[in-house]
């Protein structure tokens, strides 16, 4: 049988696939055409199936899919370690609302330029983010070649930003037009939080999302003082506020979760509402720990994401999945809770969920070439028992060699091929003089 020609293929000496079976290969290959993946096999089936021009061997790696952060903040990079050991609503209020109503467009498109390249290096190929002036966050993932849903974000009326819903509905609907073609990136409609927006506003930005037919996301349940500012202001919590206004739905997008019931948990179940699970922000903040086994337990699709670099303070993708599961085994006092797979799961295939892709989070023939490979010869991935294991407890994003989005090499051996890092990091450095003046002004 005479063999197929593809662009390229990619040799492993491990996949950890993400299929439908989970299935690992030993001694793998990747066969890609254009921006898909053509064909996952043994080296030896590959070779024999495919020929290709090209040809890339990453040797003794782990070649795994490209992970998906289903919730950040990725301007904010500029921010990273302003303003540390506080509570959310302190750090938000006192911190971060202050620097961020002095944010211009290039500053936001610099952080973005850093967060992408954050986030190749580190084996992240896609990303829910929610910011200001996203069109500008946009550019900076078009240039880089990474793949993102983009939510304007809005808060209660007028706010530095938008002076009325008119503007910020508008501003949100030229977003979406404006991406609206693009083969990597989708938009969103994003209120802050419960607490910081208003009902009728929450019900209107819903009805702009269902219009648009994207999706909608909110923080929201993040810690008890969220709760009880809420019930304060509303005299309802968080959860009830979008219960009641109707605004769980599938298409509904939770960030954090960490102050809910178990009848909250049943809600959101019933009505298909997906949840992003951010294990180290909410431990830095103090917010609490999230039911995470209860949450995968009644059947609602978690994603996981690390939050903005400022109250992280990295998009290590790697820490989080580490994280998420080490925290429920000790809360719980339970071993067996979140094992390594259900790990791996909520940052690839479940986060491809989250995030309305249907293309990604698995290596199988059809979806998009969205691949990282893991380097096994450092010394903390010796010996190599378990893959998955390696990934999940031992690998960080360090250890990343290889980044490929769409088909394209974004990321080799400590090289970017798409973002100008020499630059970025240079005016990187700038931005610190500008926040910390920020905070002299208020």
């Amino acid at each position: 049988m005479a063999s197929q020609k593809c662009d390229l293929i990619i040799y492993g000496s491990s996949i950890l696939t993400q299929d439908n079976n989970r299935s690992q290969i030993s001694n793998g290959a990747i066969a890609v055409t254009g921006n898909k993946i053509s064909d996952v096999g043994t080296k030896a089936d590959i070779d024999l199936r495919w020929n290709s021009p090209k040809t890339l061997d990453a040797g003794n790696s782990i070649l795994m899919p490209g992970m998906i952060n289903s919730h950040t903040h990725v301007p904010m990079t500029l921010m990273r370690g302003v303003a540390d050991d506080l509570p959310l609503l302190t750090w938000l209020h006192d911190y971060i609302f202050p620097i961020e109503s002095g944010l211009s467009k290039d500053l936001v498109e610099l952080g973005s330029q850093l967060g992408c390249a954050e986030m190749i290096a580190g084996g992240t190929t896609a990303f829910l983010d929610g910011y200001m002036y996203e069109e500008a966050v946009g550019k900076a993932v078009d240039e880089s070649g990474i793949k993102a849903v983009l939510g304007e974000g809005f808060f209660e009326f007028p706010s530095p930003f938008f002076k009325t819903a008119k503007q910020a509905w508008e501003t949100i609907e030229e977003l979406h037009e404006h991406f609206f073609s693009h083969d990597r990136i989708t938009t969103s409609v994003t209120p802050h939080a419960v607490f910081t927006t208003t009902p009728d506003q929450l019900i209107e930005s819903m009805e702009l999302a269902e219009k648009l037919n994207v999706l909608w996301q909110i923080h929201c349940a993040e810690s008890r003082a969220e709760t009880e500012l809420t019930l304060k202001k509303f005299s309802k919590k968080p959860i009830e506020i979008l219960r009641d206004n109707g605004l769980l739905t599938p298409r509904t997008r939770i960030h954090h979760c960490v102050d809910v019931t178990e009848q909250e948990i049943e809600l959101i179940s019933s009505n298909k509402t997906m949840i992003s699970h951010n294990p180290q922000s909410n431990l830095k903040l103090g917010s609490g720990i999230c039911p995470l086994t209860k949450l995968i337990s009644a059947d609602i699709t978690v994603g996981l994401g690390t939050d903005g670099a400022a109250s992280n303070n990295d998009l290590n993708m790697f820490e989080e999945m580490r994280t998420a599961s080490l925290l429920q085994k000790g809360i719980l006092q339970d071993p067996t809770a979140i094992p390594a797979q259900i790990a791996l799961d909520l940052a690839t295939v479940n986060g491809a969920l989250f995030l309305g892709l249907t293309d990604t989070g698995t290596l199988k023939p059809g979806m998009r070439a969205d691949i990282t490979a893991i380097d096994m010869d450092k010394l903390h991935l010796k010996p190599v028992y378990n893959p998955l294991s390696h990934i999940v407890y031992s690998a960080t994003a360090q250890d990343v060699k290889l980044t490929i989005c769409d088909g394209k090499i974004l990321y080799e051996n400590g090289k970017h091929f798409s973002c100008d890092v020499e630059t970025i990091s240079h005016e990187a450095e700038k931005a610190v003089k500008w926040a910390l003046n920020r905070l002299k002004k208020q």
